[in-house]
């Protein structure tokens, strides 16, 4: 989701959110390094050492092309974690850097560094490094008058970017929100005038965003000649702008906003064509969304909801024919965000807490998802003309239970698909685990 929002009054902005059951219990010890998962008989390991360290979001490619390393953010900079002893590695002079993504293909890690000055970050100069892991040289590869970057094309030679002119933020970000979870806080009144929960405040200012026309762009920036590209342009609230892995003219972005009023999951090549709608709603309060691509590029994955808050689908389609497949997953395993592995068959999800979407009463976990067919289908008479529907099996991983959800997770998968990625602060302080997948 991009930085730029909406204005906000004085008087919601400094409302706290007020103290609900799905308030994360406090914890009572510091975060273990190394422990089975009581309740599930995984193993987790707690990969930062710092407080406050977190992983990329769900979507961007945080790994070595040979999986042997993984970035993460912390305090002091960005990390390299070696996913084979767990060590981790400081990258120097990366204290005030915004950490990006690793390529498909290559060791170099992108990173920027954002002009000092007053406003939001976005609407300031940056500097795009790429850092060659092994050699440790960092190179400049782009300039930023405003936006961010957000993804690198398969081949290398093409950054995507977003930027928006004359936004404001969703809910200002203080001192203690920081602190706490690296993100905005939601906050705002009811009709009653008491505070709405974090869930129904941060719906309400997302309203307020998609009801306010403002101007944005994605664009692409070129490696080698540094041109800058418009590839899109609108009035509508555009985000989670993301290059294919495979194909390096494809882009897939979101029209933001309330979920119930967009048709949210949309492509277009790098050179202004093929605008395409993934996902067409067809009945009052659906919602798909948190859109990513299957590492092959053959499928854009969502999660869809027929209605909103009722029924669950991890839905996908393949780029290729246009054919639907729907898995279903149960309201305790609906989740923030799911992922999928290498294989393209082993799925995960990073659970939820009742205030949420779903209202799960017990849907506090990390969860894999492994498809399955439904009983008694008629496999031999099925089309593609028509959306296939199964199952997902689901096996619980991670104990969320005392993980406050203001935080999201952002899981990804190891690209040997052996450990799920992400961050929790379910001992305190925001930290960055891995969880095998594997029963020991």
């Amino acid at each position: 989701m991009i930085a730029r929002r909406t204005v906000l009054g004085l008087a919601a902005a400094t409302l706290a959110t007020p103290a609900l059951a799905r308030q994360a219990t406090p914890p009572v010890a510091p975060a273990p390094k190394d422990w089975i998962d009581p309740k599930t008989g995984h193993r987790i390991v707690r990969l930062s050492e710092e407080g406050g360290s977190k992983n990329l979001y769900f979507h961007q490619h945080g790994y070595t092309p040979q999986g042997d390393k993984l970035a993460i953010t912390t305090p002091s900079g960005i990390a390299l974690v070696d996913l084979k002893t767990f060590k981790l590695t400081p990258v120097p002079k990366t204290k005030d850097a915004d950490l990006l993504f690793f390529p498909r293909r290559s060791r170099r890690l992108y990173y920027s560094v954002t002009a000092p000055g007053e406003g939001q970050a976005v609407d300031r100069p940056k500097t795009i490094y790429a850092l060659d892991i092994d050699s440790g040289k960092a190179t400049v590869v782009g300039k930023l008058a405003q936006g961010q970057i957000t993804s690198v094309n398969a081949d290398e030679t093409l950054l995507l970017g977003i930027v928006t002119y004359g936004g404001k933020p969703l809910q200002p970000k203080t001192a203690d929100d920081l602190k706490r979870f690296g993100q905005a806080e939601y906050a705002a009144l009811g009709p009653d005038g008491k505070p709405l929960s974090f869930a129904k405040a941060k719906g309400v200012r997302m309203t307020e965003r998609f009801e306010t026309p403002t101007p944005m762009e994605i664009f692409t920036l070129d490696l080698k000649t540094g041109a800058r590209k418009v590839v899109h342009a609108s009035d509508k609230w555009l985000g989670h702008a993301q290059f294919s892995p495979t194909d390096p003219a494809l882009v897939m972005f979101c029209h933001e906003g309330p979920w119930h009023r967009v048709d949210r999951i949309w492509t277009i090549r790098t050179d202004g064509t093929g605008l395409t709608k993934i996902h067409t709603r067809t009945m009052n309060f659906e919602i798909a969304g948190h859109e990513f691509f299957s590492a092959d590029g053959k499928w854009i994955w969502y999660d869809l909801q027929t209605p909103r808050g009722q029924v669950f689908w991890i839905a996908g389609h393949e780029l290729a024919t246009g054919k639907k497949l729907y898995r279903r997953v149960e309201q305790n395993e609906w989740s923030v965000h799911y992922n999928v592995a290498a294989d393209g068959v082993l799925f995960a999800g990073d659970g939820g807490d009742a205030d949420m979407v779903a209202h799960a009463p017990d849907g506090k976990w990390i969860y894999t998802f492994r498809p399955e067919t439904i009983r008694d289908a008629a496999l031999p008479y099925y089309t593609d003309d028509l959306i296939t529907v199964d199952k997902m099996a689901s096996e619980r991983l991670v104990d969320m239970s005392a993980h406050d959800y203001r935080l999201e997770p952002n899981l990804t998968f190891t690209p040997d698909q052996k450990w799920i990625v992400f961050t929790s602060n379910m001992h305190g302080a925001n930290h960055v685990y891995a969880v095998e997948v594997a029963k020991r």
